[in-house]
């Protein structure tokens, strides 16, 4: 869209906006009612800043198909249905509602959210044929990152609601960052996320034989080798090099020159490495990142 086009419906009176997007969303409701859904898609789960973006598309290059990026965040994003992970965790909605009513999120081969890490369970009922991915990342790293992007300081002792660090409009953050569907109600913001990365790493290993894992770590050593070796796990044949794709390096994003202790602060990183102890210890991650 130009942007002479933009700035002309930007500037339509209230009653002719409110029917651009009605427009819209028909358009996105009908899509999803003929949307044609993947049968048996690779499901790829994880925690976000741990590179399932990264991993989905060089594995979908690497094999010939497409992927599908984030559905829960397109749905409160494009469809104005709000952050639906929530209604799933507290049983409002199933995960297999949620898959028929937007299925044009699901007509890629592989799809990837990281919050499907919560829910293997009910995905494998509705594509028991589908092979799932679990991706994980160092927490200290992980948790890091996650405020980085988001421009949050570490070492708080609580998140001030007038500093307006996670607004209303971002709700999938602002559930993330309360627990919302996880059970998570102590701690402080760190705190909380800690919990919310080892109830991840919980689900994964409660199914871990039937999971594919992949550590941000390894691909960081060795990104084609970790996609070629995956594609093979998931029985997808390689038909690309994606030698050139991944030149580069791996989207390290979230301040990771910052020493941990300077950024989170003694408090903070112990609170992190005794939360996340087990998960850590499971996922071959030590005290020393």
């Amino acid at each position: 869209m130009t942007e002479p086009v933009r700035r002309f419906l930007s500037e339509l009176p209230h009653p002719l906006r409110r029917a651009k997007r009605f427009g819209r969303s028909w358009v996105r409701f009908c899509q999803h009612r003929t949307a044609s859904i993947f049968p048996r898609p690779v499901i790829i789960g994880g925690s976000p800043n741990a590179g399932t973006t990264a991993i989905a598309a060089w594995l979908a290059k690497a094999v010939g198909t497409e992927s599908s990026n984030d559905p829960f965040w397109r749905v409160a994003h494009y469809d104005a249905q709000g952050f639906l992970l929530p209604d799933i965790l507290e049983g409002r909605l199933t995960a297999g509602q949620f898959v028929d009513r937007f299925g044009a999120y699901f007509q890629a081969e592989i799809v990837k959210d990281p919050d499907f890490a919560f829910l293997y369970r009910q995905l494998k009922e509705r594509f028991p044929q589908s092979k799932q991915v679990f991706v994980v990342r160092d927490p200290r790293d992980n948790i890091r990152s996650i405020l980085h992007r988001l421009g949050i300081p570490g070492d708080l002792k609580e998140l001030d609601p007038r500093d307006g660090y996670v607004p209303a409009s971002r709700q999938r953050w602002r559930a993330i960052f309360e627990g919302h569907g996880l059970g998570i109600t102590r701690g402080n913001y760190v705190a909380r996320l800690a919990q919310r990365w080892s109830l991840g790493v919980r689900s994964y290993l409660d199914a871990r034989s039937s999971i594919h894992l992949v550590r941000y770590e390894d691909v960081v050593a060795d990104k084609t080798g970790v996609i070629e070796q995956l594609a093979d796990d998931l029985d997808m044949p390689v038909v690309a090099d994606i030698s050139g794709a991944v030149d580069g390096s791996f989207p390290l994003r979230g301040g990771h020159h910052t020493a941990l202790e300077t950024f989170f602060g003694a408090a903070n990183l112990r609170s992190i490495e005794n939360l996340c102890a087990d998960g850590m210890s499971a996922l071959g991650y030590g005290k020393e990142p």
